[in-house]
């Protein structure tokens, strides 16, 4: 993974000041060329029980909490927007969750109404697990192997499939009971993943999103993300929402909208839940991104101990 380049200096002019990283920021562990001092981590092994829900309410039409149609997570419509003046929006905190702060947060997505999935990392701590976000509590979960670095997923029909970071392999896990599959193989690094209807978009840590064959994996198109015309690299944990792609740009607190052609419509400034949430290591940066279907976001971070539901609003 490259470190933090010239675009969080972009990313900090559309935020009027507002910090996207620091001079002190390292790299992100075991995930970086050169991994920081403090990189190292033991977490405690979980004996979880590997009860699950049942996936039939995966990303409704209308919101699960009200029956009602769900409202839209935009607070302008995106498709109207000028890429050549791309607004910043900002989040508003609704309501926070507990969550494993051992917990290396590489993917996020809407399992059912209350339940996420959740991918983590760092070698030898990789794990797979369905979240119920208000209690934080592990439902289900399973573990890869100690040589794989757990990366983004997404769910397509029964199936969860998770990328790895440079073992070029992606996980595939049947549901309900988490049981592997055959795995799909890959070049390059897996980072993000998501689903775009019948179609995966996935990003390797570049400014490069690929979008492929939901069933075999083969790559079919490629796009490249820029932001007033500049290539967005570092793009991260990815979330597929109409027509568009929300993704996380690696130690920056800034999340790109970004349209089918690889243009950055608005930036999300986020910054404000990095500010309240105390991390032990400068790897633990914002990631993790999961349409709630009610038009709300639960955003997250790499071993955060909280995460939040927020509406994002203009301005």
């Amino acid at each position: 993974m490259r470190p933090p380049s010239a675009l969080i200096a972009l990313l900090s002019v559309l935020l009027m000041g507002s910090g996207c990283g620091s001079d002190s920021d390292e790299g992100q562990l075991n995930q970086a060329i050169t991994p920081p001092a403090d990189a190292e981590v033991q977490p405690d092994e979980a004996d979880l029980d590997p009860a699950v829900v049942s996936k039939s309410t995966v990303k409704p039409k209308t919101s699960e909490r009200t029956s009602e149609p769900a409202p839209s997570v935009w607070p302008v419509d995106p498709r109207t927007l000028d890429p050549t003046t791309p607004p910043t929006w900002s989040v508003e905190v609704l309501e926070s969750y507990p969550h494993d702060p051992e917990a290396f947060t590489q993917g996020l997505e809407l399992f059912a109404d209350g339940a996420v999935l959740e991918s983590t990392g760092l070698r030898g701590f990789s794990t797979i697990r369905l979240v119920d976000f208000d209690s934080g509590q592990v439902t289900a979960i399973a573990e890869l192997d100690a040589t794989e670095f757990g990366e983004g997923a997404t769910l397509v029909g029964d199936t969860i499939i998770q990328l790895t970071w440079q073992e070029g392999v992606a996980r595939r896990w049947g549901l309900p009971d988490l049981t592997p599959l055959d795995p799909f193989t890959y070049e390059g690094e897996g980072w993000g993943l998501c689903l775009a209807d019948d179609r995966l978009v996935m990003s390797d840590g570049s400014s490069t999103l690929r979008w492929r064959n939901a069933d075999t994996f083969e790559v079919l198109s490629t796009v490249d993300v820029r932001l007033r015309g500049e290539p967005v690299t570092n793009l991260n944990e990815l979330e597929c929402l109409d027509d568009h792609i929300i993704a996380n740009v690696w130690f920056s607190n800034v999340l790109v909208v970004v349209r089918g052609d690889g243009a950055v419509v608005a930036t999300i400034d986020a910054s404000a839940l990095v500010a309240a949430t105390p991390v032990a290591m400068s790897g633990d940066v914002l990631n993790g991104i999961a349409d709630l279907g009610d038009g709300t976001l639960l955003l997250g971070g790499k071993r955060w101990p909280t995460f939040y539901r927020v509406r994002v609003i203009a301005g």
